[in-house]
């Protein structure tokens, strides 16, 4: 507990530059950008995405699969990231397989940061795949969730200019919320870089290649959240940490 609370003291003071300790850099250039977008998208997000993260934690129950989701709720709550192929410690800048890689590296698991290798990580969960609906000819829906377990990694294909698929985007699964398979992953239109999506319809249907598992294992070892060094969205209110 006292570790706790000096990290939480030390959080605090790195944040807000208390006790002559320096804060974190904030990149002056699109600050305002993004502060901006972050207000604007804040009415949405409290629509869609806070009630899914309440339902998330009515059935909370301490599995490393939900301890996974816990930390990239954190991120998303707490983190704020903005989208960069970049490096999320350095400069608050973060992509889909990076946010990915971040969540199991925080727990001890060394994957990779590049979204085109990412079939090569962990086992295919086989049984999961996209289908057009019944009587659509454009509609998707996501068969096999059953066979998913909380934590595991979704893959999305896009082509290349020569026609040919490749691994584009990568995203947690966080369960079947609310009577709705949910993902946790970057996507545009919320307040930071990372959002929840819970329909598989359209594009996310349509380009869903598989899902990958790590589990299970027996051993792991989690560390403390990423505070970056400096932030291109500065916190707009105080980092809780966890």
């Amino acid at each position: 507990m006292l570790k706790r609370i000096a990290i939480l003291g030390l959080c605090l003071t790195m944040l807000f530059g208390v006790g002559g300790v320096m804060a974190p850099q904030v990149s002056a250039t699109t600050t305002s950008e993004y502060v901006a977008r972050y207000k604007a998208n804040m009415a949405n997000y409290k629509k869609h995405e806070v009630p899914i993260v309440k339902a998330f934690w009515d059935n909370y129950r301490g599995t490393l699969g939900q301890k996974l989701i816990k930390r990239a709720i954190w991120y998303m709550e707490n983190g704020y990231m903005v989208y960069g192929h970049s490096n999320y410690a350095k400069d608050g800048k973060i992509d889909c397989s990076n946010f990915v890689s971040l969540i199991y590296k925080d727990f001890g698991f060394d994957i990779t940061t590049r979204a085109r290798n990412y079939n090569q990580v962990g086992r295919k969960v086989s049984g999961v795949y996209s289908r057009k609906q019944s009587g659509s000819s454009n509609k998707y829906e996501l068969v096999g969730v059953d066979k998913l377990w909380v934590g595991d990694i979704f893959l999305f294909w896009n082509k290349d200019s020569s026609g040919n698929r490749y691994i584009s985007h990568t995203a947690l699964y966080m369960g079947k919320i609310n009577g709705k398979p949910c993902i946790i992953h970057t996507v545009s239109g919320r307040p930071t870089a990372i959002g929840i999506t819970n329909s598989f319809t359209w594009w996310y249907g349509e380009h869903f290649q598989e899902a990958r598992r790590i589990f299970p294992v027996k051993k792991y070892k989690a560390r403390d959240p990423i505070i970056p060094a400096k932030y291109q969205l500065p916190p707009q209110k105080p980092v809780v940490y966890p």
